[in-house]
């Protein structure tokens, strides 16, 4: 009895501070945005060169998404060694999985075999929704600090968010009565709330990715599987939108 009080306040813990990380990462951003307003003059009212205000955009969102990346990431690793020293063991195993490179290669056109066929079936029922969730990345894409986009989705996301959810807070909840069941379907749908400006097929869609990321997970022992799945998936989405016709994704 003692042992499983003792786990769950350890879960207790690690939600509270996986709450607090979210917390202060998301004010680190805020306040990132505000600041390159203020250094970019964005709201001043002035001539703008052809194509300035959405470079100046897209500077901005990703000056965000660094800022909360950065925070996340610091956070993470300070919480895990903190964790470490007192409580023993780690949430962030970042060893190459067994089979290696082919290991990492199928993980990741499983990954995106599946997100492709979801999306099909998406777009075949409700087209307007697969456009709505990727309209504000597609406009940036046309933006020539397009690739700052890139790198934010690409490597910045799947090292703070893997680190984050399928380390931190995975790592936590799979100690516990839940096991890898509950901690699984818990974090992905956490992170999937962290995308609620999706519809409900993003959301959905979010959700299932972030089950076969926990899997991974689980499967391979390393938050390595899932971090090179997650970047892949997000730089292969962001290369097509910045490479398609710029028709690609109007609304009907």
């Amino acid at each position: 009895m003692e042992n499983r009080i003792q786990t769950w306040i350890g879960v207790l813990i690690a939600a509270l501070l996986a709450v607090a990380i979210i917390f202060v990462a998301s004010s680190a951003g805020n306040a990132a945005g505000s600041a390159f307003d203020v250094w970019s003059g964005i709201h001043q009212a002035r001539a703008f060169a052809a194509g300035e205000p959405e470079a100046l955009f897209t500077g901005r969102v990703a000056s965000s998404l660094f800022a909360f990346q950065i925070v996340t990431i610091i956070s993470v690793l300070v919480v895990n060694s903190v964790w470490r020293r007192f409580a023993g063991g780690t949430f962030l195993r970042f060893g190459m999985p067994a089979g290696g490179i082919t290991t990492l290669a199928l993980a990741v056109i499983a990954l995106i075999s599946l997100a492709t066929a979801f999306a099909a079936v998406v777009f075949a029922f409700d087209p307007n929704a697969l456009r709505h969730d990727l309209q504000p990345f597609a406009e940036m894409m046309q933006s020539r600090t397009w690739w700052l986009i890139l790198v934010a989705a690409g490597i910045g996301a799947p090292l703070a968010e893997e680190l984050l959810f399928r380390g931190l807070i995975f790592g936590a909840l799979r100690r516990s009565p839940l096991g890898f069941a509950g901690a699984a379907v818990i974090t992905a749908s956490s992170w999937a709330l962290l995308h609620a400006n999706y519809s409900v097929y993003g959301l959905a869609a979010i959700a299932f990715i972030g089950l076969y990321l926990a899997w991974l997970r689980e499967r391979t022992g390393s938050l390595l599987t899932p971090m090179i799945c997650h970047g892949a998936y997000n730089s292969m989405i962001i290369l097509m939108m910045a490479f398609a016709p710029s028709t690609s994704l109007a609304t009907g």
